[in-house]
């Protein structure tokens, strides 16, 4: 089973470190969970975000997968987390507190020479018990 966001309008970098744990809990409990932290917006384009579920030993694990390209160099210095928007106003969070941590995939890419400009390719990729964690900020 895979979930897909309708069109992304807002993407936002956390740390993971700042924000409150147990949040994966919360979510699958069913609860909005809250982002109470600094969050960084992210110019970007092409942006798209896919949540896969697929059974494991007798659970289901999800895997969260957001792509989008920017011409901002983001903070490797931190554990980093993701807030997205799409379209309808929803917003979600992708990472926690604990581990497991996103991995977060940087690709330098050059402009072509029609105009299109240099930047950074970026695959953020979660995958646990809950990973896209319907969220408030």
């Amino acid at each position: 089973m895979a979930q897909s966001l309708p069109g992304i309008v807002f993407i936002g970098v956390v740390d993971c470190a700042k924000l409150q744990p147990n949040l994966r809990e919360m979510s699958a409990a069913g609860l909005v969970v809250a982002a109470h932290t600094s969050i960084t917006a992210v110019p970007f384009d092409n942006a798209s975000c896919e949540c896969a579920s697929e059974p494991l030993h007798g659970e289901l694990i999800e895997t969260a997968t957001l792509k989008f390209r920017t011409t901002s160099l983001l903070d490797t210095d931190i554990q980093m987390g993701f807030v997205i928007t799409a379209v309808n106003g929803d917003s979600f969070l992708i990472g926690a507190a604990e581990p497991p941590y996103p991995m977060v995939s940087l690709t330098r890419k050059t402009g072509t020479p029609g105009g299109s400009p240099a930047a950074w390719e970026i695959e953020v990729k979660a995958v646990g018990r809950r990973t896209l964690l319907p969220c408030v900020f």
